[in-house]
Formats: structure tokens, sequence, C-alpha cells
């Protein structure tokens, strides 16, 4: 019997990349052009930590729409001279040269264009508007006059690549072939956003139209230019968006799922939750979950066409009571930005030292941490959301995963390596020798003979019999067929969009000699509802 659980085990370390390999998503980062002082980033750094190879996307935010001296609505620069005319020196260059002040294309535009003939495979996208750049999104998408305006300016300047000629940079064919297509970020048409945002009662059918006329001038130039556009995440919400005729000229959603709760309530909670918790007192339980649901079972969007986001930054509240740890708690917003920074998501070490503690929400898995003394709440992204979010995009097909933004990654890029590998980062154990089958390893949910609907998401949970410390990993199998680990307490994990018929549910729980204990098998029976 322990030959066989070795055997078994080892064929699954060898087929795993193999798998992996095989269920290829995309992984699009947001790459804000803001940088201060006390966040340098540069796109050097994702040469530097490895990122660039993982990623298979990028969009550069921000172009925000915005009036010219006749009234037009054109594209504007946030901060042209960090876009392309910043002489960057050899130190913080992608390759280690310098720019010239003589050439055409500098500042980061630059840097992306070094980036893509190093990684032929990553396309670089312009995002245009996002939460502070949406106030004359409606004004251009207005009319066709005000569309094609702005749509032909777009293609001149980002696909042609003529840029505006200033301060001895840009010009004709500056940054031909910089930009594979566009990200529409217009937060929101019809109401919502920014307060001071234009409206139009007409929003919605003009969004419509400014997809169509991208999508037609783009063809012209090349079929295979992207455009995407970024969508909020609230259900509630979906009526602003006219999903059925949009999809046809975009090549996918970045959904928002992130900010569900925030600095403009009075209660706690978490803002990029995978799975709706029963104990969320918002009516709308928003999730991840939720929310992809809606969009492949209500609003008919193909799952070819769907992105869900990861959240690569927290949101805060101060004043929090203590009970459950400061969760779902009255509590007042946190003013205070960027008060939570980790250094490294694989070292807890440094927020434990700040008097925070870590826990982990075992209904909407996620994560969140809390001060008692000083009565903060953070919620947040961690490793283990990310592995299940990317986990949860192969199980539901979904086109990949996106995430708002890079700079919140740590120094050793983990969160992108999470999403690229759908596993938490693992541990280095002494070999592999010891194989056990123990009944003090259970799994304590499903029990035998469960029941479970076809589609569902069930939450796998253990109970292990002894000093938790000891404990560095704990993998889960389905059919013998591993469906990711866990590495941090307490070790549980989501089966995804479960499939009919009659499974074998095990864990194997590696110790830190190396040792591999086997549950018993659990069986359950998956039906259609």
């Amino acid at each position: 019997m322990l030959k066989k659980v070795k055997s078994f085990i080892e064929i699954i370390l060898i087929l795993y990349p193999v798998i992996l390999t095989a269920q290829k998503r995309e992984i699009i980062a947001y790459y804000p052009e803001f940088r201060s002082k006390e966040q340098l980033f540069y796109v050097r750094d994702l040469e530097k930590n490895g990122t660039a190879s993982k990623l298979t996307v990028m969009n550069y935010a921000f172009v925000e729409p915005g009036p010219d001296s006749s009234g037009n609505i054109i594209p504007e620069f946030i901060n042209s001279y960090s876009a392309y005319q910043e002489i960057f020196p050899s130190e913080l260059s992608v390759d280690g040269i310098a720019d010239s002040p003589n050439q055409q294309l500098r500042g980061q535009f630059n840097q992306l264009r070094k980036l893509k003939v190093r990684h032929p495979h990553l396309k670089i996208l312009l995002s245009i508007g996002g939460w502070a750049g949406s106030k004359y999104f409606s004004d251009l998408a207005l009319t066709d006059s005000s569309r094609k305006n702005f749509v032909d300016a777009c293609i001149d300047w980002f696909i042609k690549g003529n840029l505006p000629a200033e301060k001895n940079a840009g010009g004709k064919s500056s940054a031909a072939g910089l930009f594979d297509g566009f990200d529409l970020d217009w937060e929101f048409p019809i109401k919502g956003g920014l307060e001071g945002n234009h409206y139009n009662p007409n929003d919605r059918e003009n969004h419509t139209a400014l997809f169509a006329l991208f999508r037609e001038k783009m063809d012209e130039i090349n079929p295979n230019l992207l455009l995407t556009a970024a969508i909020s995440a609230r259900a509630s919400e979906f009526w602003k968006y006219d999903f059925e005729k949009d999809q046809q000229y975009l090549d996918w959603y970045n959904v928002m799922t992130y900010d569900f709760h925030g600095s403009w309530e009075m209660r706690t909670g978490h803002h990029t939750n995978l799975l709706s918790s029963p104990a969320d007192p918002d009516w709308e339980k928003n999730s991840l979950d939720h929310t992809i649901k809606y969009l492949l079972d209500s609003a008919g969007v193909g799952c070819d066409k769907i992105v869900p986001g990861a959240a690569f930054y927290g949101k805060s509240w101060q004043d929090v009571n203590s009970s459950s740890y400061g969760l779902y708690q009255r509590a007042k917003p946190d003013t205070v930005w960027n008060r939570i920074k980790f250094n490294n998501y694989l070292d807890f070490s440094g927020i434990i030292n700040s008097g925070y503690q870590c826990y982990w929400d075992d209904h909407a898995m996620s994560a969140w941490l809390y001060n008692p003394k000083e009565k903060i709440f953070f919620t947040y992204d961690d490793i283990r959301s990310i592995a299940l979010k990317a986990r949860y995009v192969d199980a539901y097909d979904l086109r990949g995963l996106m995430f708002w933004e890079i700079t919140g990654d740590d120094t050793s890029g983990n969160l992108v390596g999470t999403i690229y590998n759908r596993n938490i980062p693992d541990i280095e154990i002494p070999t592999r020798k010891n194989y056990n089958i123990l009944p003090t390893i259970k799994i304590l949910e499903p029990y035998n003979d469960s029941l479970i609907f076809a589609g569902s998401n069930f939450i796998i949970n253990t109970n292990i019999e002894e000093n938790n410390r000891t404990i560095v990993k704990v993998e889960f199998f389905v059919d013998e067929l591993s469906i990711g680990y866990n590495t941090i307490y307490p070790f549980m994990w989501v089966w995804f969009n479960t499939e009919e018929g009659e499974h074998k549910i095990s864990a194997a729980v590696t110790k830190n000699d190396g040792t591999i204990l086997i549950s018993l098998p659990v069986w359950i029976n998956v039906k259609v509802k």
C-alpha cells in the first residue's frame, strides 16, 4: 500500500508542470504612470524580478479624455514628461543603456519598448480613463463626430505612433509598434464614479458605439490589435452595459472584482473576497464568484470574454471594535494611505511585529489583518486568495486574471508568480522519503456520502491532530488529481465548479522533516440540481 501511495505522489509531481503549461491564461497587469517618492517603481524592476516573463498583457494607466482649446475631447497625458520625454539613466534602464536626449522616444514608453524586445509575447495596451480620468468620457462618446475625433486621435498617437512633439521628443512614428491596442476604463456610464463626472441618459448606447468604432478603426490597421474594457463588478450596476452587443467588439472584459467594501462605509468588510459570506451585512453579498456567475448565467457573457481582478492593494478602517477580530464591525474610514506594505508576501513577521494579526475567513476565502491596540482593520488579497483566484479562472475556463496594480507586489514578484503557477510558492523541505497513511489526518468537510450540486464551489476543511507548527503544506486531491495546496494555517482549500459523478477527496500533509501523511479518502456524490 505504501508503494502505491508513493507512486501516486511521484506521478503527480512529474505531471503537474505539464498540466499547468496546457492551461495558459492571460495574466494582465495594470502599470500606473505615477511614481511617488514613497513608491519608486520602474519598468526595469519587472525585468529584474522575472515578472515580465510571466505577464501576457500590461495596461499602461492612464491617458485621460479631456477638451482641447477648441472644446474637442482628445486623449490627454497625465504626465507626458514621464510617459515619453524623461531621460532614463543606464541604472534605471531595462537593458542598461541610457536614453539619449536626442531620441524621439524616451521615458517609460521607451522602457516598455525595450521590455517588449526582450519578451515578444508581451502585449502592451494603453488604458484610457480610470477612476480619476472619466470626467469627459460621456462627452467623447456622445456623437458620431465626437467619437470619431477621439478614436482617430488615439489611433494616430498610439497605434501609428505619431505622438505629439514636445521637448525634443515624440513626432512621426516615434511610438510605432509599442502599443497593441486599448483598454477603455470608463468609470462609469450613466451614473456613479467620481464626483463631477459628466453623464448622459444615452451613455449605455454611446458606449457600445464607441467600442464599435474603435474595433472598426483598429481592424483597418491590424485585426489582431486588442480592445478590452474595465467594468464594474457589482451586479446591481450591470444595467449600465449592453453585454450582448458590446462583447462582439471586445476581446475581453477586465472585471473589477475589488472595492466591494471601502472608505464610503462605516463598517469593515472584505474588499476583494473570492466567495460570498452569509455573515456579510451588505444585501448584495458581492464577491468575485457572485459577479462571475451573474455574467455567465444571467448576462450571457462568454467565458473567454471574462477576466476577473485581484487587488494588489488593501483598504483599512480605524477605531474598529475588537469583536470578531474587527470583521464586519462599526468603524471610521482610515485616511492614512499605504498604512501597510508587505515587503514579502511569504513572511508575516514584519506585520506581526507591528502589532497586526493575520486572520482568514473560511466562508469568503479572504484574509484580513487586525491590530487590537491601534484598532485598525485592513482588508487585502493575500498569497492564498491570489492562488485560489487563479484556480477559479481555470475551473470556469475564463480568459485570465488581471490585477490593479503591479507596484503592489513584493520585490520578488511573489503575487504574479502565484498567478503564473496557480500555487503559493512551495516550501523547501528535505527529500520526501516517508509516506504514511494515518487516520489522524482527517477531512472534516465534505464528509462521506455528501451530496453536492454540480457547478458549486465546495470548501474542503481538514483536521490535523498534532502540533500544527510541524506542518508546512497540505495538498488537496480530487480523484487523485491535485487541485492545489496551502502552506498557511488554517489549511483549507476550494474545489471549484464541481463535476457530476462520484468523486474521491483526499489530502497529503507534508511535515517539516519531509514526512508525507495521507488522509483517508472521502467519497462524495455530485449531482445536477
